[in-house]
């Protein structure tokens, strides 16, 4: 195993069975136009297993946790002990790709900030996405994790090289979801850049991406891959046989002209996505 494949965020992407592999771009092909997805990520002797998935509308899923963890156990075959993580999907807007909506919005992670911060504890999330390549929309994962209270710490001054640790430890729900500020952008009480923030823990190894139906297989994509600026791939250790086939559903819609790759891309965050998620209440 190679340097890149040591590092903690692809320690957890090689956890994943391939039969979950496959069904995070099964469920992402099937709802890329208007619905986003969540289902529960569960371990089963050092594997992560998929549960089933949940739909919603192109920003918000509500949930009842107690039901859906019964529902994974009578389909899946697992137990509430085996729940560990959560992984969604963001789909296509009105059929562009918002760069914005690539990674966690501040509704996505900040519960989850809050109590790896308060708790010191290792907390992992996940987002599928759709990202054009060319004349392709290939679905790409991004691992996050905030591993401590320490780290998070350090990766939120390197962001914002002002802040104190005070400030850092003031950050609530009160205070650090994003809105519509009057120049369109998005904006919080607490000064916080949750895109930067994710950005400075992938230099430190706990964000990354993973194209999973490369032409050639999955592929790593740098964490440095930025918000304007995706291009960078590098080779990923795990060898994903399936993965070499095109998927049939992003890229068959561009290839059959039903949706088409001019202009597919749009720099900006789609503020309306920043609705929180019930899974997180």
């Amino acid at each position: 195993m190679n340097g890149t494949a040591q590092k903690p965020f692809m320690q957890e992407w090689n956890k994943f069975s391939d039969e979950a592999i496959e069904e995070m771009k099964t469920y992402s092909d099937q709802t890329h136009l208007h619905r986003e997805w969540m289902c529960y990520v569960y371990e089963s002797n050092g594997v992560y297993l998929l549960g089933e998935p949940s739909y919603g509308d192109e920003s918000r899923i509500e949930i009842d946790p107690n039901k859906k963890t019964k529902e994974d156990g009578n389909k899946k075959g697992v137990s509430a002990d085996q729940r560990k993580w959560t992984i969604h999907g963001h789909p296509l807007k009105d059929g562009k790709i918002y760069t914005g909506r690539q990674y966690f919005s501040s509704t996505d992670i900040l519960n989850e900030f809050i109590r790896s911060r308060d708790n010191d504890e290792y907390v992992v999330q996940y987002v599928v996405y759709p990202h054009q390549q060319g004349d392709d929309i290939h679905n790409r994962c991004r691992v996050l994790i905030f591993p401590n209270r320490d780290t998070l710490i350090s990766a939120m001054k390197d962001s914002h090289p002002n802040m104190t640790d005070e400030d850092i430890m003031n950050i609530s729900e009160a205070n650090g979801y994003n809105s519509n500020a009057t120049d369109g952008s998005l904006k919080n009480e607490a000064g916080i850049d949750w895109f930067a923030f994710q950005e400075s823990l992938g230099k430190m190894g706990y964000m990354g991406i993973i194209d999973i139906e490369g032409p050639t297989g999955g592929k790593q994509v740098e964490a440095a891959d930025t918000m304007f600026e995706q291009g960078a791939e590098g080779n990923n250790s795990k060898s994903f046989v399936y993965l070499g086939l095109i998927g049939l559903g992003l890229i068959a819609l561009v290839k059959s002209g039903l949706l088409s790759s001019d202009k597919l891309t749009i720099d900006g965050f789609g503020a309306d996505f920043e609705t929180p998620h019930h899974w997180n209440r």
